[in-house]
């Protein structure tokens, strides 16, 4: 159609050389003019405009995919540490870095539907990094936490995002406490301790580990009773006769749960003697020293006599 149109615009033109005067001029701008003319450049300027519209553009590409990694500097920090999140945006066929885009992480505790806390931040230049450093006193609660990276589709990546959880836990400590240090072989030993601080404390135990002088051990194995009180705590008790002479080692344990760490008490030491007289000796070394003191007064008892009995009447 362009051609047709330049053509006819020669054709006009070379005829209006051929005429002479003004007025072979007047009826080349009356030709141009016509509104035949106008008509056909405006459906060839039409076409044109729709054929613009409809072809593909020159430089197009696809959006490459991306990914996120996450990695805690603790996975089980104590209510009032800090933990430290970091990660790195990178894409997902070559594992070349992101750098300048932005990523949004979001805090929330495990059965809420809401996050406690959010943030934005842009990853570095030109290592794709970021990070993210948070006192878990901020959250709150103890308990299991999801962290969730996002990255909305931008400079040419895909949106992607990733999930990652840490749990928030406390510390509960432990106590031990012995009737006595020092006790006779057969005789009983008591002990009982408080699990200060412990989640749930309910249907609960506590596990007594008494080591003998040859290393061998006994478990016993103690019920936690609840106690009232702001803070939640349990109470155990029990008691041991020592089948060994010599010295003992005891210690208190609790195994912990999903949000307390374990709690170990003090060791403690425990003295067992063999059966003693009055004098504080074992049994077989008072007998001997018994026998050798009625010996000796026997012996005595002769020598005196017969002396006795040598005297001149």
């Amino acid at each position: 159609m362009l051609h047709y149109l330049l053509g006819r615009r020669q054709r006009v033109l070379a005829h209006a050389r051929r005429v002479d005067g003004i007025t072979t001029w007047g009826w080349v701008v009356v030709k141009l003019g016509s509104p035949k003319f106008v008509k056909v450049l405006l459906l060839a300027s039409l076409m044109i405009l729709v054929l613009c519209i409809s072809s593909p553009p020159m430089a197009s590409y696809a959006l490459q995919d991306a990914k996120i990694e996450l990695t805690f500097s603790n996975d089980r920090p104590l209510r009032g540490d800090v933990i430290t999140i970091a990660g790195r945006l990178s894409t997902t066929v070559d594992n070349r870095p992101i750098p300048l885009a932005s990523v949004s992480l979001e805090y929330t505790r495990v059965g809420d539907t809401s996050p406690t806390r959010e943030v934005s931040m842009i990853t570095s230049n030109p290592s794709g990094l970021f990070q993210d450093i948070v006192n878990t006193t901020y959250l709150l609660r103890i308990g299991p936490w999801i962290v969730n990276a996002s990255f909305p589709s931008q400079v040419g990546y895909q949106a992607t995002s990733t999930t990652k959880t840490f749990t928030v836990v406390v510390q509960p400590n432990l106590s031990l406490y012995l009737s006595t240090n020092h006790v006779s072989l057969g005789r009983e030993v008591e002990f009982n301790g408080l699990l200060f601080a412990c989640i749930p404390c309910l249907h609960d135990q506590v596990v007594v580990k008494l080591f003998r002088p040859d290393n061998t051990s006994i478990m016993l194995t103690l019920d936690l009773n609840a106690i009232g009180g702001p803070y939640p705590a349990g109470f155990y008790e029990g008691s041991y006769v020592p089948d060994t002479p010599g010295q003992w080692h005891i210690q208190a344990i609790w195994e912990g749960n999903n949000v307390s760490l374990p709690a170990y008490s003090e060791v403690h030491t425990l003295d067992v003697e063999s059966q003693s007289n009055l004098a504080g000796l074992p049994v077989m070394q008072f007998y001997e020293v018994l026998a050798i003191i009625a010996g000796a007064i026997a012996l005595a008892v002769f020598l005196i006599r017969r002396r006795v009995s040598k005297r001149p009447q």
